[in-house]
Formats: C-alpha cells, structure tokens, sequence
C-alpha cells in the first residue's frame, strides 16, 4: 500500500508538471502567432498593400472604418517604418506595436512621421483563433 501511494503521488506531480509544460507551449505559440501577425501586417502597410493588410488582420468589427482611413492614406507613399516596442500578454490574448512611419504626399518630396499605435486580440473560434487588429490606420495630416 505505501509503495501505491508514492507511485500514486510520482503519476500525479508528473501530470501536473506535464499540463504546465502544455500550457507554456501553447502561450509561446500564441506569443510567436503575434510577433509574426504583427510584422506580416507592418510589412503590408509598409509598401502600401493597405488593403491586403485590411483583409489579412483587421476585426470584421473595424472593416468599415478601416477602409475610410484607407481612402484618406490613398494619396501619400510610406518609405519606411520603424517598431518602437511590442508587447503580448498571451493568457489575455490581447498585444500591442508602436510604430512609426515615414511618409510623403507627392508631388512634395517633405518627409513625415506619423505614430501608429496598435491594439491586437487574440480571438475567433477555438480551432481558427488568430491575432486581429483592434486600432484603426493612423491619420496621415
């Protein structure tokens, strides 16, 4: 009977140990989902693919919105971007970019920096979850 319990209590912390090491897989993989969710979609608005980025990562909630900021971005060329910080919290399933980006409005060749600040969320049903972009395109002035 002794050796049943320390054989029982080996099979349990085993199983505990094993449910942790899941579930720090499964938050690294939410975790890398968002660092490449999150370059796919700077790479987009970095040459201009403004609505790809709009299909691929924007809420169905922000669609229409976004598209209005695309109508007002038509005019002006983004030359470059640069990520601040990013920061995900895969247990709440909510990330977050700062951005900037450089851009111009032809005919004038003046460089502009505008910031982008990014909300993502991590949602969809279980099996199709993916990382959605909750903030709008900023304002390009």
């Amino acid at each position: 009977m002794k050796h049943a319990k320390i054989l029982l209590a080996v099979i349990l912390s085993l199983m505990l140990t094993a449910c942790g090491i899941f579930r720090d897989i499964k938050y690294a993989n939410i975790s890398s989902e968002f660092a490449k969710s999150s370059r796919d979609y700077n790479q987009l608005v970095r040459w201009n693919e403004l609505e790809s980025a709009a299909s691929s990562f924007v809420s169905p909630l922000l669609q229409e919105k976004y598209r209005e900021r695309i109508k007002d971005a038509s005019t002006i060329r983004i030359t470059d971007y640069r990520v601040m910080r990013t920061e995900c919290d895969p247990i709440k399933g909510e990330g977050s970019a700062k951005m900037e980006l450089d851009y111009y409005r032809p005919p004038s060749v003046k460089l502009n920096t505008v910031e982008d600040l990014q909300k993502w969320s991590y949602e969809g049903e279980e099996n199709k979850r993916a990382w959605r972009l909750k903030s709008l395109l900023p304002e390009f002035r």
